[in-house]
């Protein structure tokens, strides 16, 4: 892809089709792929009188390359008709100085004075950014990764998942016990029965999770309807979502969305030995508060805020901004199924291990619920020093001891200053996730195109006959197919125009009425059709291929 970005990067998408001079009306129609074609235009009309060389070097009023490109004054202008000459296209004769009538017509086609230079856009413009496009890369490399087929870790994946590969530290499957307490390894897989990608965790030595209790935590995590949008908690875009929990093979699995290319906050920032950024401070924050009102709008509780189950992923590539992912949802529900404690209780819970998510994010070491008190003053005291008022007062209200803690909604109350910001970030993502959608609309478009033509053109045979690519509708489109990729000039060397390309799948795709002449290589056969009949001929030719797939119907 890059090789073809930089062989094709710098070619002009501006360059025009030759066309015939307008004062010789009754001149056939060339095209630059016939052996017939005159001469380039260069040589038809010639800007300098008659008995005068053409200088090929610019002049005081031309153009440099490197140099600023200015306007010449209306003075410096001298008119055409004085300067024209006429050629004949297949002699090469001079045939006099422009008659008075057509002297307009002549300065108008042939300006005087300096040209600036044209535009040029290069195969990168036409889609996606290169950083954009090698992060998509990546994530999709990260995506196909699986273990090799004699891995005997295989073994701990039931039906009907396969193509696993192991997310986490491969020694969990030695028994090393996971942040829940149990033995624990976690793999992306693909489901046999949709086809699509899971993050599947699988716990051993649980006797406290039954078939009943999987299935009764299950139903609370997907109930329909619990908010005011009609979603569900796990459909909330600030969560990982919980599709269901299950036994086998004496096991517990617990099967989530699987994010590519996320990580948790701890490796985000494990390294990091400075205070986070304050503006992506505030950005995670709202996230994780606007991801906790939709949990405890549902009735239920997170129970997993801490820097090992929060994943962040970077928005268009970047690390400068991330977006968070309460992940895990629905574990602790089944693993402490028995406790029974309360909602209300939970949700309170949920609110202090906020702050503490809170404290660890800015101080770049983790605050947990056994954190001694010198720890805790010391972090109160460096995030008085380098962070706002506003962000000190929301941590040390969520961790006063003996205290009101603020439910979720005075959270959200206290930061909606910061919750505007937050959403014009947002605004900003979608616009350049659309300009980027569009891009590859585009390309698509071209794709669906070269699919076709590729399906069709040059095809050895068709069932008994040995000539369908030489006859009929798919001679058209081999002549079409040369038209647009196989151009040349006058000496036979190509002309790689990327714009002559783009534009004839557009207005091929459009079906556009505007007629262009095709001509076979030996010069012999000459077709004059418009995009619109050449998009006939190539429906009709894809579908007589798909009526003869030995695969079965085609879906396009």
């Amino acid at each position: 892809m890059d090789e073809l970005a930089d062989a094709i990067g710098g070619l002009s998408t501006n360059a025009k089709e030759w066309k015939p001079s307008s004062h010789r009306s009754n001149a056939p129609s060339y095209h630059q792929n016939s052996p017939t074609s005159p001469r380039p235009i260069s040589s038809v009309l010639q800007v300098s009188p008659p008995g005068r060389s053409v200088s090929t070097g610019s002049d005081q009023r031309g153009w440099q390359p490197g140099t600023e490109w200015k306007p010449a004054s209306p003075k410096e202008f001298v008119p055409s008709w004085k300067q024209a000459q006429i050629v004949e296209p297949s002699t090469g004769e001079y045939m006099g100085e422009p008659q008075e009538e057509n002297s307009q017509q002549i300065e108008t086609s042939i300006p005087a004075g300096p040209v600036p230079p044209l535009p040029v856009r290069t195969m990168r413009s036409l889609g996606v950014s290169d950083e954009l496009w090698r992060h998509e890369r990546d994530l999709a490399l990260e995506a196909i990764c699986e273990m090799d087929p004699t891995d005997p870790r295989h073994k701990a994946i039931p039906p009907p998942f396969s193509n696993a590969y192991q997310l986490d530290s491969v020694n969990n499957m030695g028994g090393t016990r996971s942040s829940f307490g149990y033995p624990a390894a976690t793999f992306k897989c693909v489901n046999q029965e949709d086809g699509n990608l899971y993050c599947l965790r699988r716990f051993d030595n649980v006797r406290s999770v039954s078939y009943k209790i999987a299935a009764a935590v299950t139903d609370r995590w997907n109930q329909r309807a619990t908010l005011k949008s009609g979603l569900s908690p796990v459909e909330h875009p600030g969560v990982v979502r919980f599709y269901r929990c299950f036994v086998s093979n004496r096991a517990v699995f617990f099967l989530h969305q699987y994010v590519p290319g996320a990580r948790t906050l701890r490796e985000r920032f494990k390294n990091t030995h400075a205070p986070m950024p304050e503006p992506l401070l505030w950005s995670c924050i709202v996230q994780l508060v606007s991801a906790i009102r939709a949990i405890h709008a549902g009735n239920l509780a997170c129970r997993v805020l801490d820097l090992n189950h929060i994943l962040c992923t970077s928005v268009d590539g970047s690390m400068d901004r991330i977006r968070v992912q309460v992940n895990c949802l629905g574990v602790v529900d089944a693993l402490e199924f028995e406790a029974r404690k309360q909602i209300g209780e939970l949700q309170l819970e949920d609110m202090r291990d906020l702050g503490r998510l809170i404290l660890s994010l800015a101080w770049y070491s983790e605050i947990t619920r056994n954190s001694d008190k010198d720890t805790m003053t010391q972090c109160n005291t460096f995030v008085s020093q380098n962070y706002s008022r506003e962000l000190h007062n929301l941590a040390l209200s969520l961790l006063t001891p003996n205290a009101s803690v603020p439910s979720i909604h005075d959270v959200c109350r206290a930061i909606s200053g910061r919750v505007f910001d937050e959403m014009d970030l947002s605004r900003v993502t979608a616009d350049r996730t659309q300009a980027a959608l569009s891009a590859e609309y585009e390309s698509g478009r071209a794709l669906r195109l070269l699919l076709k033509l590729g399906f069709v053109n040059e095809r050895p045979e068709f069932g008994m006959n040995r000539r369908w690519t030489e006859s009929g509708d798919c001679y058209a489109l081999k002549l079409f197919r040369d038209y647009v990729f196989h151009q040349a000039d006058g000496s036979g060397r190509p002309v790689m125009d990327l714009g002559h390309v783009i534009t004839s799948l557009n207005k091929l795709d459009a079906a556009d009425d505007e007629k262009i002449v095709l001509t076979s290589r030996d010069g012999k056969s000459m077709f004059v059709v418009s995009y619109a009949e050449v998009a006939r001929c190539l429906d009709n030719a894809f579908n007589e291929c798909c009526g003869g797939n030995v695969m079965g119907a085609m879906h396009y």
